[in-house]
């Protein structure tokens, strides 16, 4: 779909009556949220409740295809800031009239959980998401026309299961691109491969929380760093199934929120840990098929506990694109 396709229409939400209230019959359709797999759609009811707040559901499977489940326990928590992803999207797009050819940009991404709400049981886990809308001036973006004014916009949101056991909380802040808008933080400009994929020799899979060579996103850098220093190089295959499941030119966020997570894991070997606190900007995009650094800096232990946190950057043409600070606690 070219940015210029009319964007598809969205059915109404089924609102079955379901424990917890939602309906988890169907799931969103996939375009508006981004996913080129409707197996890889996880929202799977919407509705607005006032002016600014909206309540959506959300299904994970027991055994995702790329989000397995840490240490066999617990969901990973990488399907909630997907989870929020999508559900901000689809709220956008169905109620905010965003003209046709708008495209959104992810400028900011956090999450929190709580170990006891990851639990992952025999079954699919069913989810509820409280959302408030809270529109925010785009310093220097100009009006989008049509648009009421608004070039971004923060959303908040609650995580429960659906008999209300608290998950976790995130915020995501978006911004609205017109169609003359070239580039922008983060913004996915879709578009077929136009180099050759970067592909670094791989990190062992278990370094990095993975069984898999082809899912890890951590590649051994050209140059040896510093002692002590932990930098590694961006990988990632562009025929993966789930990073990204559709063709781009640019690193979508999630495979950087997965860069991350394996960074500050690394850093923890071999130690296996459960990230509970993601904080993430993005600041500008990140081109698939240019070299792109990850370095992870420990940071100092500030509290009783043994949760450690980690300052992790991407680095790509000697211009800072991303940061997160990621929190993990030990699975043992």
């Amino acid at each position: 779909m070219s940015l210029t396709d009319p964007p598809p229409a969205l059915p109404a939400p089924d609102h079955t009556p379901h424990r917890g209230g939602r309906s988890h019959l169907r799931t969103a359709p996939r375009r508006p949220v981004d996913r080129g797999a409707i197996t890889g759609v996880l929202i799977s009811d919407w509705q607005q409740t006032g002016p600014d707040t909206f309540v959506l559901g959300a299904q994970w499977p027991r055994g995702h295809a790329f989000y397995t489940p840490i240490a066999g326990v617990w969901h990973d928590p990488l399907l909630a800031a997907e989870s929020l992803r999508q559900a901000s999207l689809l709220v956008g797009r169905s109620y905010d009239g965003i003209p046709r050819g708008h495209r959104w940009a992810v400028s900011e991404l956090d999450i929190e959980v709580a170990p006891a709400g990851l639990l992952a049981h025999h079954r699919p886990s069913t989810f509820r998401l409280d959302m408030a809308r809270v529109p925010e001036a785009a310093p220097g973006a100009g009006t989008a026309p049509g648009t009421g004014g608004v070039t971004a916009m923060a959303m908040e949101a609650e995580l429960l299961r659906d008999d209300d056991t608290f998950v976790g909380a995130g915020r995501i802040g978006l911004r609205i691109l017109p169609p003359t808008a070239r580039t922008h933080p983060n913004a996915i400009r879709p578009g077929p491969p136009s180099g050759p994929p970067l592909l670094p020799r791989a990190l062992p899979p278990p370094v990095v929380g993975r069984l898999n060579t082809r899912d890890v996103t951590l590649g051994i850098p050209a140059a040896r760093p510093e002692q002590g220093v932990h930098v590694w190089q961006l990988r990632i295959d562009p025929t993966h199934p789930a990073l990204p499941d559709e063709p781009t030119v640019h690193i979508p966020v999630m495979l950087l929120l997965e860069a991350a997570r394996q960074a500050a894991q690394a850093v923890s070997t071999p130690y296996r840990v459960l990230p509970i606190e993601i904080r993430s900007t993005f600041h500008h995009p990140v081109e698939l098929h240019s070299p792109c650094t990850i370095t992870a800096t420990p940071l100092p232990r500030y509290d009783a506990t043994e949760d450690t946190a980690v300052h992790v950057t991407a680095t790509q043409n000697g211009v800072q694109a991303f940061d997160s600070l990621i929190v993990t606690t030990p699975t043992d």
